[in-house]
């Protein structure tokens, strides 16, 4: 271990526990959209933060819904103003690709692709629902004498019906049919802002909904596939305030998205409760809006594992709280420009202790004959910076596989 010192004597004590390159896939990843500042946040399995998957050189702007096609490509919708709102499609690695279907939207309350591959835009400002067929021929949905007031998430069932839910006080869940004809309203309920069709086995499946009541009520309901109420009825209770998204990844587990950040909620024997799984400010995030499932990426997860111990001059540890931290690489002990700067971090210390990874270190970044790291807290660089050429090796050695 080496000592890290800063101008204003605080101490840190590193430790670094390895290098890991192309490491096991996790079952998957998550990508977040960040509102707040623009960007769609890469998290592992485990609510770790990996990568920036997509920012402004991407063309990402204040993202409000994001959706996967079957192809893997990734399209988000991006807020501008109620008139010129529009949705760009990345790759599955998060490059830019294009913009799809027009630039006029409003708010972009959901994004949701059939079986054919066809692209459903909820326009929660214009009040109606687009389709966009692969070959770029946009349509508004007929739904008879029902308005679609403010329509927010949308869901898909077994038999290709589509379901959206409206968010006003007025909501509701409205389905179309597989081949487009507008069905029903199936259920009333005010403030819906997303919705999923869970699978209950046995061919059966179910409506579950998020619902926004005010910053510090929010609620997860359930009812069967033709509106009757079944529950479940959770009360967030603030955890996250201000919902507006969901995802659901089984019967008995879901997250609830809002303004202070993703919460995981699990039915258990005790009944359902909720614990934070990503919060605000983890990998800069900011606002989140919305989020998906995808493959975890094989690469995106390199990292450089570390322990630390965050003290004050006197050897005392700091406070116990969220610290932001941020890691560079250099070829030189003292100036020069940095290899490789990650984003920023969150780390939460207790005793003073943390462990993190930095996610998505280049190899470039450690090619050099030797490799000091340096670590910002706060804003506040430590000095010196520390040694570590004979570690990244594991990183290094993909090359020769």
């Amino acid at each position: 271990m080496r000592i890290l010192r800063r101008t204003l004597g605080v101490l840190a004590t590193f430790a670094l526990l390895g290098a890991v390159i192309g490491a096991q896939q996790a079952s998957a990843d998550y990508l977040v959209l960040s509102y707040g500042n623009g960007k769609v946040l890469r998290f592992g399995s485990d609510g770790s933060f990996k990568s920036v998957f997509a920012d402004s050189a991407a063309n990402v702007l204040s993202p409000t819904a994001i959706a996967k096609g079957a192809d893997g490509k990734i399209y988000v919708g991006c807020f501008v103003n109620q008139i010129s709102s529009y949705i760009v499609r990345l790759s599955a690695s998060g490059a830019y690709e294009a913009h799809v279907g027009t630039s006029d939207y409003g708010w972009i309350g959901g994004l949701a692709f059939d079986q054919a591959g066809n692209l459903y835009i909820s326009d929660n400002n214009a009040w109606w629902v687009n389709k966009l067929t692969p070959g770029g021929v946009q349509t508004i949905l007929d739904s008879g004498a029902e308005m679609v007031p403010a329509p927010g998430g949308m869901a898909f069932d077994a038999s290709g019906r589509l379901y959206v839910v409206c968010s006003t006080a007025a909501g509701k869940v409205l389905r179309w049919n597989a081949n487009g004809s507008f069905d029903k309203k199936v259920l009333d309920n005010p403030n819906l802002v997303d919705i999923a069709i869970v699978d209950l086995g046995g061919g059966a499946q179910a409506i579950r909904c998020a619902r926004s009541e005010s910053e510090n009520t929010g609620y997860y309901l359930g009812w069967d596939i033709e509106g009757g109420w079944t529950g479940p009825y959770v009360e967030t209770s603030g955890q996250p305030t201000w919902v507006n998204s969901m995802l659901q990844i089984d019967v008995s587990n879901v997250f609830l998205v809002g303004a202070t950040g993703i919460y995981k909620y699990t039915n258990t024997d005790q009944g359902w409760s909720g614990s934070v799984f990503i919060a605000s400010g983890a990998g800069t995030l900011t606002q989140p809006y919305g989020m998906i499932q995808v493959p975890d990426e094989i690469g995106s997860a390199n990292s450089l594992n570390y322990q630390g111990r965050l003290a004050d001059s006197a050897g005392n540890p700091v406070a116990d709280g969220q610290k932001t931290l941020t890691f560079a690489f250099f070829a030189a002990e003292t100036g020069g420009t940095a290899l490789w700067v990650s984003d920023p971090l969150a780390v939460t210390t207790k005793g003073g202790l943390f462990t993190t990874a930095i996610p998505g270190v280049p190899t470039t970044a450690l090619e050099a004959k030797d490799i000091w790291l340096q670590v910002t807290v706060n804003g506040e660089t430590l000095s010196p910076r520390t040694y570590i050429s004979s570690v990244p090796f594991a990183i290094k050695a993909q090359k020769a596989q």
